[in-house]
This record gives C-alpha cells, structure tokens and sequence, in this order.
C-alpha cells in the first residue's frame, strides 16, 4: 500500500536538438511524440511545462539574476521520478516515510543525470529541482539547486543537444549504472566521482583537466608494491589497448559538421594528454605549445591544444565507463586486485610493456 504522490524530483533537459547543425553532432532531432518517456518504473522523462504554473517561479524574480530567472521560466522538458510521503512494504512489514523516500528519489534522478552526462554531455544552467505535487496535479513549493551561469564545458560540447536516441540509451545504461554504484565496484565509482566533480569544476581549466586525469587514472591505474600498475606508461598503454588505438576521439555524433574534423585517434593525443597532466601534477609553468593551435573553431580561429585535450579526456572518461557498462567489465574494476587480475592477464604491465612502448617526448 502506498499514498498518493504528493513529491517529485527532476532534472532539467535544456538543450533539446532540433537538427540545426544538419550532418554533424545534432543531425538526429528528439522528437516530442516520444513523450513522456519511461526509463525505469517511475522514472520518467517528460514535458513538465504544463505542471508548473505561470507565477510559480516569481518569488524568486528580485533574488536571482535575470538571465537565471529567465531559464526557470523556460524549464519544459525533465527527467522526472514522482514519489508519495510514505510507502508500505507489506511483503516485510516496513514502512518507509518521507525523509527516506526523499533520499532514494534524490539519488535516482542525480544518477539518472550522471549517466546522461556520459552521453550526452551538454551545456545547461538548470540542473536538480524539487518539491511538492498538490491536489490538482501541479508541481509546486519546488527548491532547486542554484544554476550556473559560468560553465567552462569543453568546447565541443557546446553545440550538442539530447536528442531521442538519447532517451534510448539512457533506458539501456542507467539500471547497469545504479548497479554499478550501488555495488563494491570502487575503480568505476571513484571515476564518475572524479567526472563530476571536474563537470562542475568552473574556475580553472586546469583544475578540472586534473579532477578528470584522476578519473582516467581511477580506471587504469592502481597501487602496487612492484610498482608494475601505475605511472604515465602504463596508463597511456592501457587507456589505448581498452578503448582502441585508433578510436576517434570526434566520432561524427559528438562534433557538429560546423566544425572541421581534425580526425585525431586515441593514440595521436594520448601522449600530450599525459604530458598536460604532469606539467599540471609537478607544479611545472606549462609550456606555450598546449595555448598553441589544437583544432579549427566553428569560426575559423583557434582552439588552444589544452582545449582539444578537454575534450579527448572527456572522450576518453565517457566511453570508457560505457564500455564497461556495456560489455559488462564491472568486475575487473572492483578494486586493485581486480584491476590488476585484468590487465596483467593482457599484458599490460610496467616491465613488459617498457619493452614495446614508444618513448614520448614532452614538450617543453
């Protein structure tokens, strides 16, 4: 037995690809008809618009910025979880009450959300809200978490919106996702950790490249007494032997045609990206080349190479947690033992692979 829902939680969808940038990154439209849209039992996505009245936001119109108020009168589509103020196992005799109800329905959809970053990473200025239905069906007394105007999102993420394969994938991948965090597998969840942290990281675009080498290093490197698991080596091999060397790290659905190509692979960037990251980590000033030339813009100027490898290492962080997920790996990335069991089995050890690796020199 449970009581009406009377409580919700969602997060906000903002960008929603409407095909503009034809032949590139948004070539494939989201289509309302979709709509609403089931992802898990309970969990869906949906045109909220129509729930919140016209004057529901005003309170806030004198306390926040314009461009701020401006976006919570546009909120329309959500991932939305609807939940009730108690709920009756009977099958155990447990009643759970709202304070519980509200931690699992907060949970969900800030899951929900993290795996749609893996993606479909976008730019957005709303993120988590919630609050209240009343009896005519209304969202209503709704909190939310303060937006943010300022996000340093890797250049070519910008023009990326969700689209309705998104909706598809994301009701793939979230329940291996929920199992993956809720289970003891460490390596995985430290990365999405050290991934989030570093999408919300807007004050230093170092600070979030490094929160996001750890994310990588999370994965494909661990502790070892003989010291054969961890150092630049063996990560740059290990990060080029799971995802391939010659992935594209701009596949045609994640870069708008209004960019030029520069067709790079796992292996031409892998070894900057790590020399970026010792620079960083040692306390170096970082030589001129990363501020020099990486890829054209949409506008014909250039984007720094610290830039390009913002966005490699988010390629790299995404597509291998998907990996993971989706060839079920989860438990090669328990823990260290794990982890080392997995890629010692492939080779892919310090002394071995000092003997075929290719030196790569750092700039300076």
């Amino acid at each position: 037995m449970e009581s009406p829902n009377t409580h919700f939680s969602l997060y906000a969808i903002e960008r929603i690809s409407s095909g503009f940038f034809r032949g590139g990154g948004d070539d494939e439209d989201f289509d309302p008809a979709i709509l609403p849209f089931e992802i898990l039992p309970g969990l869906t996505i949906e045109d909220v618009s129509p729930l919140i009245r016209d004057d529901e936001f005003t309170v806030f119109e004198n306390f926040i910025g314009q461009h701020t108020y401006e976006s919570l009168l546009r909120l329309k589509y959500a991932i939305i979880h609807r939940f009730p103020e108690f709920e009756l196992d009977e099958s155990e005799k447990i009643t759970a009450f709202s304070t519980d109800l509200i931690f699992r329905s907060r949970t969900l959809v800030r899951e929900a959300a993290a795996c749609l970053r893996l993606l479909r990473p976008t730019t957005q200025h709303l993120h988590f809200f919630e609050g209240h239905i009343d009896h005519e069906g209304f969202l209503t007394r709704i909190a939310f978490d303060t937006p943010l105007d300022n996000v340093i999102n890797p250049i070519s993420h910008r023009t990326l919106a969700f689209r309705s394969a998104d909706a598809h994938s994301l009701r793939f991948y979230l329940p291996r996702f929920r199992e993956a965090m809720a289970g003891e597998f460490w390596k995985f969840r430290m990365c999405i950790a050290m991934h989030e942290s570093g999408h919300f990281q807007n004050d230093d675009w170092r600070a979030k490249f490094f929160l996001w080498t750890t994310a990588v290093e999370s994965l494909f490197t661990t502790q070892s007494r003989d010291g054969q698991h961890s150092g630049s080596l063996v990560a740059r091999e290990r990060i080029k032997s799971f995802l391939g060397e010659t992935t594209p790290i701009y596949p045609p659905e994640e870069l708008s045609s209004v960019y030029t190509n520069p067709n790079l692979t796992v292996a031409d960037i892998i070894g900057d990206l790590y020399c970026l990251r010792n620079h960083i980590a040692h306390g170096d000033r970082i030589p001129a080349y990363y501020s020099q030339t990486g890829r054209s813009n949409i506008y014909g100027d250039d984007i720094s190479r610290y830039d390009m490898l913002l966005e490699a290492i988010s390629f790299i962080i995404r597509h291998s947690l998907l990996k993971i997920l989706r060839d079920g790996l989860l438990n090669a990335f328990k823990d260290a033992q794990s982890s080392q069991a997995y890629f010692g089995a492939q080779g892919l050890t310090k002394n071995l692979l000092k003997k075929s690796a290719t030196h790569y020199p750092c700039a300076t």
